[in-house]
């Protein structure tokens, strides 16, 4: 049996044309993400500021999935899930809000109303992983 390349993608998940859009300021967390994902670099966009994010949602770029890290964004987060909701282009999209326990706990309840997931950020991105992956209609790793 000859071994994959490491350029070729190895699931369908890899060669998907997924696009998501990542707003925060955590670049550790979002690289760690990035990795465990396996997404070509075009395929998570990193969006550092409110401002950037709310020209990409704007935009007719397609995204699947916009990925929230209240952390460093707080109630900046939950504006731009507002403005996801009330654009027709946008209102079916996934949307994911993530951040420490003290940060997500008191807002789940406010944002559930337009968001598809509240997560707890785990140093490892895990459980965003895995949330991605079946928020996408992907199978987990582990799970096939």
């Amino acid at each position: 049996m000859m071994p994959i390349p490491k350029n070729e993608p190895t699931s369908d998940y890899e060669r998907s044309e997924y696009r998501l859009l990542y707003v925060g300021r955590d670049a550790e967390w979002f690289r760690r993400l990035k990795s465990a994902l396996g997404l070509p670099a075009n395929r998570l966009v990193y969006c550092a500021g409110a401002n950037t994010a709310k020209l990409f949602i704007r935009c007719h770029i397609r995204y699947d999935l916009f990925l929230f890290d209240l952390d460093l964004l707080n109630e900046t987060g939950l504006e731009l899930v507002r403005l996801v909701r009330s654009l027709s282009h946008r209102q079916d999209k996934q949307i994911i809000i993530v951040g420490s326990e003290e940060v997500i706990n008191p807002l789940k309840e406010l944002a559930r109303s337009g968001v598809d997931e509240c997560l707890t950020k785990t140093p490892d991105a895990a459980a965003a992983v895995e949330t991605i992956l079946r928020l996408l209609g992907e199978d987990p790793p582990g799970y096939r």
